[in-house]
């Protein structure tokens, strides 16, 4: 069921100016197979998949009423794992990635279907723990969000990595790398621990959530902050974002022990 309650509407925006409005236009529960959702992706017709963080499921939902359209898995039976990210690019191929940086990619399937895939090691997996997965269209990569650096000279640093699908072979190389404390800064809190990355199609921006820390922030390519928000009481757990073809950002949060829920905010400005 759709909620809109102006008292749990999102943190104003601290820093900057989103491009996203801070008040939800609603939220919605999922079905409990997606309790623990952790990754959204937009398909190239504009459709929102999802998946959970244990078994290569892939659902479409619909953001109407957040029900589940149809599922298909990677596998039969479908895998197991930590999953946390999808992208999907402009061609509709999927990627899904582990917390240790391995990444699937297939096709869609059919509603319980049960897929072929590609199986790639992008290298990071004693590099850091992966929370987050984009699809750079202007530089045909996967972006990569790493959580937690496992180096001690990465401590207090956010580095996203792009993975190329051309050359599958080679590890993924660091693309953006910036001090966490300016971000934590903006956002109010002591770190700043991503767990979803988004590249908004019509602006260029980075659009990184931080469970964790239930917060937001905006970013140009070059790291630079262009918003920065608190998420508020209406989020449990932010792990994951997309954006729609209207412009309007969908944040995935897990449920823990309740339901998970879907909650969309309209485009409010486009720079």
């Amino acid at each position: 069921m759709a909620r809109k309650d102006p008292a749990l509407a999102a943190g104003p925006t601290r820093f900057g100016i989103s491009l996203f409005e801070a008040e939800a236009q609603g939220q919605w529960r999922l079905p409990k197979r997606l309790r623990e959702i952790s990754g959204l992706a937009l398909t190239p017709d504009g459709r929102v998949m999802g998946h959970d963080d244990e078994l290569a499921v892939i659902c479409q939902i619909d953001l109407q009423g957040g029900e589940i359209v149809k599922r298909f898995a990677l596998g039969a039976p479908a895998l197991r794992g930590d999953f946390e990210g999808l992208a999907i690019d402009g061609a509709g191929d999927f990627y899904l990635t582990t917390s240790s940086g391995w990444l699937y990619r297939f096709r869609e399937g059919e509603d319980r279907a049960h897929v072929t895939f590609e199986t790639f090691d992008t290298g990071l997996r004693r590099v850091a723990e992966i929370e987050g997965l984009a699809f750079h269209g202007g530089e045909d990569a996967v972006i990569i969000a790493a959580k937690i650096n496992y180096a001690v000279d990465l401590a207090g640093v956010l580095v996203l990595y792009a993975w190329s699908p051309r050359r599958p072979a080679e590890p993924a190389r660091p693309w953006l790398t910036l001090p966490v404390a300016p971000l934590a800064e903006a956002v109010g809190a002591r770190a700043f621990h991503p767990s979803s990355v988004e590249i908004d199609p019509a602006t260029g921006r980075l659009v990184i959530l931080a469970a964790r820390e239930n917060a937001m922030v905006e970013l140009d390519e070059r790291g630079q902050i262009l918003a920065a928000r608190w998420l508020g009481r209406l989020h449990r757990q932010a792990e994951g974002a997309t954006i729609l073809a209207d412009g309007a950002l969908v944040i995935a949060d897990e449920g823990g022990n309740a339901r998970a829920t879907i909650t969309r905010y309209a485009r409010a400005y486009e720079d």
